[in-house]
């Protein structure tokens, strides 16, 4: 990475960039001064605040955006202490994790921050990815037997696919290496990232090809698709990963920053405005190498 974005990564303006950064690009310790000064300055700023009023709304759906949020910035239970606790543990209760088709990446958002070792996080773990089919990927969730009749075989679901795909890179970054890893890995690589198998010009999901962001449940962008092969030990010489690295090159500005092509029209936090340069996705995209 060229240091003019490095620096541009890590301004003062916005610390929960600039946190993921020393964290995970310059993989500085929890306890670096620089990590511990950009976490105070990041647990007194405004962004933070939103962020925990939004976790102590009623709505299910509120609570998983501040913990996404939370996760996204590179902050854990312990930086958050005793406003997070509680709230986790209560949406667990209320939803069992079963919300929608937002599951894993809930469970990715909760290993990130920290709560692994809890028993009731493990367990719900484990027994999510022993549901992983014989292609590889995930099985559609939907009761509709319109979309999902039980009685006819069906072939994965490339957008819950992903979300697991994201649960399985963060579970390797924590030093867990899952029995399906390998399996989820050859998922996309066999695909070229994206592609349907049976037309490689054809992506599975159109949003696959763009810098979606923060993520969505069912619409996560190639920047993290590709950062989190990289994670699970895809060679970046391969082909899957040159052609991950072709559809985010089509983001890239001349200054070497990379644009966001789409959000939610009410993301889960702030991001930048879309059809410009954005620096979550420039960051994933330079983990992503």
């Amino acid at each position: 990475m060229d240091q003019n974005i490095l620096d541009w990564l890590l301004e003062e303006i916005n610390p929960e960039v600039r946190l993921r950064t020393l964290k995970e690009f310059e993989k500085l310790p929890e306890d670096d001064e620089r990590v511990v000064a950009c976490k105070k300055e990041l647990l007194g700023s405004k962004v933070y605040e939103r962020g925990l009023k939004k976790l102590k709304k009623e709505k299910p759906w509120d609570k998983y955006d501040a913990i996404m949020a939370f996760a996204e910035w590179g902050l854990t239970r312990d930086d958050i202490g005793k406003d997070i606790d509680s709230e986790v543990f209560a949406l667990i209760e209320s939803t069992g994790f079963k919300m929608l088709c937002g599951e894993p990446l809930l469970l990715r958002n909760l290993v990130k921050l920290g709560y692994y070792n809890e028993d009731i996080v493990k367990n719900e773990i484990d027994s999510v990815l022993k549901l992983i089919k014989d292609d590889g990927g995930f099985g559609c969730i939907s009761t509709n037997k319109k979309i999902n009749n039980p009685r006819k075989p069906h072939k994965s679901c490339a957008r819950y696919t992903v979300e697991h795909l994201l649960l399985v890179a963060e579970l390797h970054l924590h030093g867990y290496k899952t029995e399906c890893e390998e399996a989820l890995t050859h998922y996309f690589t066999k695909r070229n990232i994206f592609y349907r198998t049976d037309d490689m010009k054809t992506p599975m999901v159109d949003v696959m090809l763009s810098t979606f962001y923060p993520p969505d449940p069912i619409k996560i962008g190639a920047h993290q698709i590709v950062y989190a092969l990289r994670v699970l030990g895809c060679a970046p010489e391969s082909e899957a990963m040159q052609a991950g690295y072709k559809v985010l090159n089509q983001y890239r500005l001349a200054n070497g920053r990379y644009v966001l092509a789409a959000s939610k029209s009410v993301p889960a936090f702030k991001v930048g405005n879309v059809g410009e340069e954005n620096k979550w996705v420039t960051l994933y995209v330079y983990m992503a190498q």
